[in-house]
């Protein structure tokens, strides 16, 4: 099958599905191709622009656009250079579109949000969805964890220890564990979802948790608050219970990444975006400085996409877009020069300074093209976005939405400048 289009967008996690909505957006018939959905439905659902203060890495991020605006100082190569010229455009960009389908996310005015995990710790993040933009925790009189009995994978009572004793919550805060009974004996995290959209499963949960919210209390539930987006679980529990209901952050996968790829689908269909799961692409044609042709293999066949524009979003070596082998890694389409170090991993696993091999990726200039080793463009038709650009360091700067977000609307903006 040979498929024909204005912008391919390779890979459908957040920078793919960001690429794809601006490009529409300027009337381009737009096509997103990927193996699989990304690891949008992996993450938090929340955006993080900047995680720790530069001068002060143990300190969180008081103004994460301040100090992004000061990495042309510190880092050069890092991503966000690259993109700085849309950040905050892409932002409201992206507040729009999910305001737009009842999920506005939120930020806490320039400051990052310290949101609850499932661990008792504190999560810095730019943008929250509603059902988890905790705000003024550390003012609440009473913090009740609600956990089921039947659910895996959440611990109620490790929450509320750690909370109690990490220093971000008052000494006089009472904070309760209340274990719920469902009447569905073996719980998942999406099978609950299920369960609480329901109107048993509301008031099921509310009759249990209701002897224990007095004056001044704020309700934690797991990231199980509903599949739907279109049912606000968390206003419906916080209405009966008289007391505001959040969700926590927890390990992946997460319902509230699932909701956000949800959402953006949604939205692509709605503009008219054509998306194909189920592509695995082998390589591509090129002549000169441009790429005439991508080939793809799925259900047996063979494909073929010729665009004006290709956009690569596949991610770096979790989303399959890079491959390593021993002392060397691969950009898998259009084999890319990838930027490497000579050091990939730090000896400790859990180390500060994070692994060498979470900044391999590739070279862009300021128009996110693909650079070669003495800083040509490679490839004058292909943009570079997300997990694939080189030097972020995304575990431990927390940068990793906010760099695919950002490098996915400017990839859009300029393939919708492009003239048919």
């Amino acid at each position: 099958m040979n498929k024909k289009t204005d912008v391919l967008i390779i890979g459908a996690g957040l920078s793919g599905l960001m690429a794809a909505a601006k490009a529409a957006e300027s009337g381009k018939k737009v096509t997103v191709a990927a193996k699989g959905m990304g690891s949008l439905s992996l993450s938090s659902g929340c955006i993080d622009l900047w995680g720790y203060d530069i001068d002060d890495p143990q300190q969180v991020c008081p103004n994460p656009l301040a100090q992004i605006a000061r990495l042309g100082e510190v880092n050069r190569e890092h991503p966000y250079t690259k993109v700085a010229d849309v950040l905050e455009e892409s932002l409201r960009c992206f507040q729009g579109i999910t305001a737009r389908y009842g999920c506005d996310y939120r930020d806490n005015g320039g400051a990052n949000w310290l949101l609850p995990t499932a661990v008792g710790t504190f999560r810095p993040s730019f943008l929250a969805p509603p059902s988890m933009a905790v705000k003024d925790l550390d003012k609440a009189k009473r913090i009740v964890i609600a956990g089921y009995e039947e659910l895996k994978d959440f611990y109620p009572e490790v929450m509320a220890a750690n909370l109690a004793r990490n220093g971000n919550l008052p000494e006089s805060v009472n904070i309760a564990v209340v274990k719920l009974r469902c009447a569905w004996k073996k719980l998942y995290a999406t099978t609950l979802a299920h369960r609480l959209e329901q109107a048993e499963g509301i008031k099921e949960a509310v009759d249990q948790i209701k002897p224990h919210v007095v004056s001044g209390t704020v309700v934690l539930f797991p990231p199980v608050l509903g599949e739907r987006l279109d049912i606000d679980v968390a206003a419906r529990l916080s209405a009966a219970l008289g007391a505001p209901v959040y969700e926590v952050a927890n390990i992946p996968p997460a319902l509230p990444g699932q909701r956000l790829q949800q959402l953006l689908l949604k939205h692509l269909r709605n503009m008219g975006v054509d998306v194909i799961i189920g592509c695995t692409f082998t390589g591509a044609k090129t002549e000169g400085n441009r790429c005439l042709q991508v080939t793809a293999e799925g259900a047996g066949k063979t494909f073929t996409f010729a665009a004006q524009t290709y956009v690569l979003a596949t991610g770096a070596f979790v989303g399959g877009g890079l491959d390593s082998r021993i002392g060397a890694v691969r950009e898998m389409i259009f084999d890319l020069p990838v930027c490497t170090l000579e050091k990939w991993a730090s000896g400790e696993f859990l180390s500060m300074n994070g692994h060498g091999f979470n900044r391999f990726g590739i070279a862009v200039n300021d128009r996110l093209q693909p650079l070669d080793e003495a800083g040509q463009v490679c490839l004058e038709n292909v943009r570079i976005t997300g997990a694939n650009l080189a030097g972020a360091n995304g575990p431990i700067e927390k940068c990793g939405n906010g760099v695919a977000l950002a490098s996915g609307y400017k990839a859009g903006k300029l393939a919708g400048e492009v003239p048919s």
